[in-house]
């Protein structure tokens, strides 16, 4: 685990491709990854040697070295929190649902 400041203050690789990470405002959160392994930008991190190489320089998640870095930046990370974009949108994946919208014009417009 390796402490630094921006965004991302520690990331550290738990068992079961799970992350834990510290941010940069206090909050701490795990993450389990193991649903984004079957995809084509993360799926070099079902290998458990690279994935173990957590780290991050307070603006990137970062995998790896030069050769063969993964990184996430705060936006990516964000973005996989709250999408699940392994599930089609039949099965309730995508963005947002239609009455998310509706609730997040009338929270923001006010």
């Amino acid at each position: 685990m390796k402490d630094s400041c921006g965004y991302f203050k520690s990331v550290e690789a738990l068992p079961a491709y799970r992350l834990r990470v510290n941010t940069g405002t206090g909050a701490s959160i795990e993450f389990d990854f193991s649903s984004r392994l079957d995809t084509m930008r993360f799926g070099a991190l079902k290998d458990p040697g690279l994935f173990s190489t957590a780290r991050t320089d307070g603006s990137f998640i970062l995998f790896g070295d030069a050769a063969t870095r993964v990184s996430i930046s705060a936006d990516d990370f964000v973005d996989l929190l709250l999408v699940d974009r392994t599930r089609s949108e039949a099965e309730g994946g995508g963005k947002y649902s239609m009455h998310e919208e509706v609730e997040d014009e009338e929270r923001y417009s006010k």
